[in-house]
């Protein structure tokens, strides 16, 4: 099976993926603005070259996905790593408190299985599966 250019699939999953991102940077900001200045760029550097794959489409769509993926777990890991190293990580969670070593955990894990699956989905040849 080819994977095939979609605009609402390419732009809603690129957002889903970084919205917490955006968020952490609006609560962050409150707290302290350089903070927030740095989680809003690394919002905006996997919704920026997104936005470029789209509109250039010089590589399938399954290379860009591969790419954005990989880029948007990231900038997530960095993420936790600065919300963490400026002691916000727990300041601005409500409604409960997950680690950062946890944070690192989930953001990773869910990034690479993303790539896994995708991969088994649409990376593998016609031939190189047995089914």
């Amino acid at each position: 099976m080819k994977m095939e250019w979609n605009a609402g699939g390419w732009f809603g999953g690129q957002l889903g993926g970084t919205a917490w991102i955006l968020v952490a940077a609006v609560l962050s900001t409150v707290r302290e603005v350089s903070m927030g200045g740095v989680l809003l760029g690394l919002f905006l550097v996997p919704n920026g070259v997104g936005y470029l794959f789209w509109r250039t489409r010089r590589w399938s769509c399954y290379a860009a996905t591969q790419w954005l993926i990989g880029l948007m777990g990231t900038c997530g890991l960095l993420a936790v790593y600065v919300l963490d190293r400026g002691s916000l990580w727990l300041e601005i969670q409500t409604g409960g408190s997950v680690s950062a070593q946890s944070g690192y955990f989930i953001v990773g894990g869910v990034f690479a299985l993303m790539m896994l699956v995708f991969y088994v989905r649409f990376g593998r040849r016609a031939g190189d599966s047995a089914s």
